[in-house]
């Protein structure tokens, strides 16, 4: 949960041009120990928790945490594990705003 306050940041900052960002947890913890953590880390975003992590984390090939996956307008994936400032680039370009 480390990169999550730099993720709440970008969200914050373009989610009223359209960024929308979803997290995905593991069936570890309690769902009130989750949801107390993202309180605390300042996450308004939504996260859903996923009961069979193993086949997402297979299925979109994610080897460790924080994962990022930017996915454009047309549901296209534009970026897949790159670092956050990297990310935050394409998000810019990709909502046309600075």
């Amino acid at each position: 949960m480390a990169g999550l306050p730099e993720v709440a940041r970008v969200y914050e900052r373009y989610s009223p041009h359209g960024l929308t960002v979803i997290g995905v947890h593991d069936a570890s913890g309690k769902p009130e120990e989750i949801e107390q953590a993202l309180r605390e880390k300042g996450v308004k975003y939504p996260v859903m928790r996923d009961t069979d992590a193993r086949e997402t984390f297979s299925g979109y090939r994610i080897v460790g945490v924080p994962h990022l996956i930017l996915v454009g307008k047309d549901g296209k994936i534009l970026a897949d594990g790159k670092p956050l400032e990297e990310m935050e680039r394409l998000i810019q370009r990709e909502l046309g705003v600075p």
